[in-house]
This record gives C-alpha cells, structure tokens and sequence, in this order.
C-alpha cells in the first residue's frame, strides 16, 4: 500500500509538471511572437528613419556642391 501511494504520489506530480510545462510553453510561444511582431516594427521603422536620413544627406551634398 505505501509503495501504491508513493508511486501515485510521483505520477501525480510528474502530470501536474507537464501540465506546468504545457502552460507555460504556451505562454512562451505567445511571448516570442509579440517579441517577433515588435522586432518587426523596430526593423520597418529602423528602415524608414535610415531611409529618409540618406535622402536628407543626399539632398543636402547635392546643395553643398551647388
């Protein structure tokens, strides 16, 4: 009987640590695809400032050598 409920008491314990698991992987899936969607943004913006810095630095060579 002690060795019926150890061996329950270890069963139990090892469900209750995947149940953990499963939870918060999914909770850790959701976190990397906000991090994802956020990175993309800071990248599309990053991109956008670059851009238009290269056209102010153009416009104003192009001024200086006039």
């Amino acid at each position: 009987m002690k060795k019926a409920l150890i061996a329950a008491s270890i069963v139990g314990a090892a469900a209750a640590g995947v149940i953990i698991y499963l939870t918060n992987r999914s909770r850790a899936e959701k976190l990397m695809d906000d991090l994802n969607e956020t990175a993309d943004e800071g990248r599309r913006i990053a991109k956008k400032h670059f851009r238009k810095t290269h056209k102010k630095v153009n416009h104003m060579i192009n001024e200086h050598m006039a």
